[in-house]
């Protein structure tokens, strides 16, 4: 007998990263930074480099870029920063920037720099308000100021060689309108972006969106981030606990860290062994990157799976729907006997990985292949085997 689940695979998003200054200045005009006891140093990136690297993953580190800028280039952008045409970059020629972009690039592929925002909130004459892209009646910023701070985000960004443009973009303070035609979504599919997601109780919405979790927001695959594990202001977590349901563990860049640099990595094994198990889970796993995570999800909700003794047929026809959708998707197998899923007998479908996870349940990384909306997978003779399957992955 066969079983077959198309698994949610997870996600880490850390909202915030960027700040170099760890005090949050929110109550006295300067912006909500990430709340920590200490400044950021690039051990601090090494964390998040460290967690991708042990969980085989690239977690999503959206970005705040306002220390970041080299030539003070955001006098010319007063709502971007709490100085105004003032601003005066304290960190614009610290050793730091230099170091982390180093690190950075020769870590890229345990690591996505998102786009979170520049300052995080918005200036005007009466001071700081909330937040950077949406206020907190779900109204966009004029549209003007929404493209000069894109510019000037994307300028600070290539100041210090970050890398191929954000593809990943995560609302700052979580407000965001979904569905608005004339919104933000758009402006960010004509920059590139593919990627959202925020928590949907803190969102506005124009329309519903297609699914509890998932919508397309103005092209754009927009994922519900549902609740984070940790408050945003927690470090150095003793114990990590409860359950992540959707396809984001969402946190803080604290979240993640030690107050003493030095001992970062005591809280990434934390890190590592609340999120290893849900690898070999029947109905989970861990994504390997944004545009994988965020296409599974699609995936296991829009694509009809109907399993018997010799096999799995899937119906694809709701996914022509989809945007920003991979061809590839991941699938588990259980069987009451070992198979060789190299051996098995596919319809519209090519095989790409294949992994054994436990005794009896197998990975496999499939692509569909052009113009497929129903394909299958048989057990043939020569895929039931006693043998042990060799890992591909």
């Amino acid at each position: 007998m066969i079983g077959a689940s198309i698994p949610i695979a997870l996600q880490i998003v850390i909202d915030d990263v960027g700040w170099w200054c760890g005090s949050d200045d929110n109550k006295t005009g300067g912006p909500f930074r990430t709340g920590f006891c200490r400044d950021h140093v690039p051990a601090d990136y090494q964390a998040i480099i460290d967690l991708g690297r042990r969980l085989h993953m690239r977690p999503q580190a959206a970005m705040i870029l306002a220390e970041w800028d080299r030539t003070n280039l955001l006098r010319r952008l007063p709502s971007a920063t709490w100085m105004g045409t003032g601003w005066d970059n304290p960190c614009k020629s610290d050793s730091r920037l230099d170091e982390t972009s180093s690190l950075l690039a020769e870590n890229s592929r345990h690591i996505e720099l998102a786009l979170h925002g520049v300052g995080h909130e918005f200036w005007s004459e009466g001071g700081p308000t909330r937040a950077e892209w949406h206020d907190q009646a779900g109204q966009m910023r004029p549209r003007d100021q929404v493209e000069a701070h894109l510019d000037a985000f994307m300028e600070i960004w290539n100041q210090n060689s970050l890398g191929s443009d954000p593809f990943s973009f995560v609302p700052t303070a979580f407000l965001h309108s979904f569905g608005d035609p004339e919104g933000l979504a758009p402006i960010l599919a004509r920059r590139g972006i593919r990627y959202i997601s925020s928590p949907f109780d803190r969102m506005f919405f124009h329309q519903p969106s297609e699914e509890r979790d998932f919508g397309i927001d103005g092209g754009l695959l927009m994922l519900d981030r549902g609740t984070d594990p940790l408050r945003w202001f927690t470090a150095e977590p003793d114990a990590i606990e409860g359950e992540i349901t959707g396809a984001i563990c969402g946190m803080h860049w604290p979240n993640l860290l030690a107050r003493d640099p030095a001992r970062n990595g005591e809280v990434i094994d934390r890190w590592v062994q609340f999120l290893t198990p849900y690898n070999t889970r029947f109905d989970r796993m861990l994504g390997p990157d944004t545009p994988a995570s965020f296409s599974q999800l699609v995936y296991h909700r829009w694509t009809r799976l109907k399993t018997d003794p010799a096999g799995v047929e899937f119906d694809f026809s709701r996914l022509e729907s989809a945007t920003g959708l991979l061809p590839s998707f991941y699938l588990k197998l259980t069987a009451d006997q070992p198979i060789d899923p190299a051996s098995l007998k596919l319809t519209g479908l090519s095989l790409l990985e294949h992994h054994k996870e436990l005794p009896n349940q197998w990975r496999l990384h499939l692509q569909r292949l052009p113009g497929t909306r129903v394909g299958s997978i048989r057990l043939s003779t020569e895929s039931i085997t006693a043998n042990t399957c060799h890992s591909s992955i």
